[in-house]
Parts: C-alpha cells; structure tokens; sequence
C-alpha cells in the first residue's frame, strides 16, 4: 500500500437541532467506503455540550459501531471541547476498532492494517488554553498525521483550545493535520493538508503511507 485514502469528518455535535445528524453521518460514510476509504477520522466534539442526552450518547455509540462493524472500517478519534462539557466521556465504552488517545497529552496511535502514524490529542477541559500541541512530535518521512481539536492563532475562533500556530504545524513533518473545533471548512495549506474540515462537511484524502 503506497498510500492511505482517509475519510474525515469533524463536530458532528449530536444533540444541536441543526447539527448534520446519525443519518447524515452514515450516508457519506457509505460513499466514502465505496469509494475506498481505508480509514475514517473523527476530529472531535461528537457529542453538543448544552443539547446532548442520553439518547444522543446512544446514537454515537452505534454510529461508531457502524462504522467498525458494518463497514469495516477502523476508526480515529479524538474527543473536543463539547465532548468534555457534556459529561458524558465516562459513559463511553471502549470499542474494539476504535483508536483514541488515552490521556490528555499527544499521543502516537498505529492502527493494525494502516500503514500510517497518527499523532493525536484530547481536549480535557472546556475551554482548554493548554500550550499542549507543542509536544507535537517533529518527524522525517510520509505516513504520520495529525488528529487534533484546535485552534490557531485564535483567528477562525475565540474559544481557547489547544492553541497553535499554522507554521509549528507545518514544521513537524506531517503528511496532514486534520482539525475539528471551526464549524466552516478552512484550509490553511494544500500540501500537506492543514485545515478544518467543517460540520457538515465530509474530507476524503490521500496521503503516502510509512
């Protein structure tokens, strides 16, 4: 395998009434496999910090399981800031094909079968001002991507969550850095991709493998 084909997708926020919805979720997941996703990535906040409930809990945890299961896909997937405020992270269960980080700094995440590197990291407060993406591992060689809820620079948002810069991500080497935490889909490099993916908005990418 050469490359990767990634299907991303960010700020699901089950819960708000016009958030994109399971349904829709599902559907360009279908699309994407077909077209030969070998890995989704979610970007954070699943879950709407002030409308999620418990039914809401239950519903991204079959759309997980819909995604590992029914097409077969592994999935990453870090937790946002919404996540955290809705309280309902404890009550999530452990998933098998589901590959998260652990703790609250960047972690390095290999997912068996795909021949990538995936450096990630979980909000762990609401807002979350931590300088924590300066752990973010520099590396040599294709194959190792970001997976973060962030913003930068406080440009595209006023929310502190993880900040960054757009050149720090740049100079770590990564072959993409897909983001969640902005709702508009934003672009801040072409090669590699560095951006936002936006709610309602579905990232089908490919980038070189290890």
């Amino acid at each position: 395998m050469d490359t990767v084909r990634l299907a991303a997708f960010a700020d699901l926020h089950l819960g708000r009434k016009k958030a994109p919805g399971v349904r829709w979720a599902r559907e360009v997941l279908i699309d994407a496999a077909a077209r030969g996703a070998d890995v989704v990535i979610f970007t954070g906040d699943l879950l709407d910090k002030k409308k999620a409930t418990e039914k809401d809990l239950r519903d991204a945890v079959e759309l997980f399981r819909f995604i590992t299961r029914e097409l077969a896909l592994p999935l990453v997937h870090v937790w946002g800031n919404h996540d955290v405020g809705s309280g309902f992270i404890p009550h999530f269960p452990a998933l098998e094909g589901v590959h998260r980080p652990e703790g609250g700094g960047v972690e390095k995440l290999e997912v068996p079968g795909i021949p990538l590197i995936f450096h990630a990291a979980n909000v762990i407060a609401d807002p979350d001002p931590r300088p924590t993406l300066r752990e973010l591992p520099a590396v040599s060689g294709a194959g190792h991507v970001g997976v973060l809820h962030t913003e930068v620079e406080g440009v595209y948002t006023k929310n502190p969550c993880l900040p960054t810069t757009t050149s720090h991500l740049l100079s770590r080497g990564y072959s993409a850095c897909l983001m969640g935490h902005v709702h508009s889909p934003v672009v801040l490099n072409e090669d590699p991709w560095v951006g936002w993916i936006g709610m309602g908005e579905i990232l089908e990418l490919e980038v070189p493998a290890t």
